[in-house]
């Protein structure tokens, strides 16, 4: 009976299996590395093309000769300093290319993002000197083509911001000169993209960027936070140095020696006894100077002095003067040593000792 039971039962449940089911496949990104950057293909299409270094950054760096290609978002300068630093550069010979839409490193490739990145006023300004007026368009703006030294190129951009540059109105891509460089500003920055680099003429506008640039490496900035430690080690890196080999030649001079411990001689219980009361009466010292030690003796003090001056008849002389006439101390030591609540130094600790318990052996 329980087999048929559970035959019934397993059969009941293939039949309810049974249903019609539709499986759909859906893009939710890449996987690894060009999950979590989004111009990946873009550094390897740097490497391979060029043969230049690629270098992704952080944080603000220091440009110098060696960099040919700066790439950055809009968004990133927005102080008149930072602005000042690139505008220098380029006029050095580098190539900055500004890039505005679809340049945040969070965003996804399948995901319509519509950010729209704020130009800053400085940086406003410094296009407005080289000729460049950016501003946001009304609408999302569809481009197809772009034109690099009336060469035009297949691209697919979308972009709310509408450039112009000398006579040409609603570019998505614009080159001006400054000093001996080259500004650069692409209004849609999927074409840098893993996604869509390969698609139309991307990597063909990509490599006349380029090639349009002196050799060198290619930095992309990715953050303009500035860097304690770095700053630190760019501006005083002499001081480190000589700090570090300072503390080491200390280190040296104040470490003890390396080579085996020194054994240890046999421990017996007196020993530990012994140091049981070292770490008692160091505790006392600290606390109060040694006073809740003598406290007890002078105690016993009184009282044998007490009992005797009953036994003599002596009850009145004083306890001080009995106790100096007895032990043989004099009376200004046997009062300090009776009455000092706390003893200013070790030696005067001691010597106090030494005094109650001369007092002591004269009354037993």
């Amino acid at each position: 009976m329980m087999l048929r039971l559970l035959l019934g039962l397993f059969a009941l449940f293939l039949v309810c299996s049974c249903q019609d089911y539709e499986e759909k496949e859906r893009v939710i990104g890449y996987k690894g590395k060009a999950r979590v950057n989004p111009f990946l293909a873009f550094e390897k299409f740097v490497g391979e093309y060029s043969g230049s270094e690629m270098i992704t950054a952080r944080s603000w760096r220091v440009m110098d000769g060696e960099d040919a290609v700066l790439i950055l978002s809009v968004d990133m300068l927005t102080t008149k300093e930072h602005v000042a630093r690139v505008g220098q550069w380029v006029s050095d010979g580098g190539h900055a290319i500004f890039l505005i839409d679809h340049a945040e490193s969070r965003g996804s490739d399948w995901l319509e993002n519509e950010e729209h990145p704020v130009v800053s006023e400085p940086l406003k300004r410094f296009f407005q000197e080289a000729g460049i007026s950016v501003n946001d368009a009304e609408k999302v703006q569809e481009l197809n083509t772009v034109t690099l030294e009336d060469e035009i190129f297949g691209v697919r951009m979308r972009s709310r911001t509408s450039m112009s540059y000398q006579d040409q109105k609603n570019q998505g891509l614009v080159n001006a000169e400054w000093g001996d460089g080259l500004i650069t500003i692409i209004s849609d920055a999927r074409m840098l993209r893993n996604r869509f680099i390969d698609e139309q003429q991307h990597a063909d506008v990509v490599a006349r960027l380029l090639d349009w640039s002196r050799a060198g490496r290619v930095i992309m900035l990715r953050g303009v936070g500035i860097s304690f430690f770095g700053l630190l080690w760019e501006k005083a890196w002499m001081v480190l140095v000589s700090a570090a080999l300072l503390l080491l030649v200390w280190l040296l001079r104040h470490m003890p020696r390396f080579g085996p411990l020194a054994g240890e001689g046999p421990q017996n219980q007196m020993r530990a006894y012994d140091h049981h009361l070292e770490m008692i009466g160091d505790f006392h010292w600290r606390l109060d100077r040694g006073a809740s030690l003598l406290q007890p003796l002078r105690q016993e003090l009184q009282e044998l002095c007490h009992h005797w001056q009953m036994k003599t008849g002596r009850l009145d002389e004083g306890l001080f003067d009995v106790m100096a006439a007895q032990s043989g101390i004099p009376a200004d030591r046997v009062q300090r040593a009776m009455t000092e609540h706390r003893s200013s130094d070790s030696l005067v600790f001691s010597r106090a000792v030494a005094d109650l318990q001369q007092i002591r052996k004269a009354f037993l």
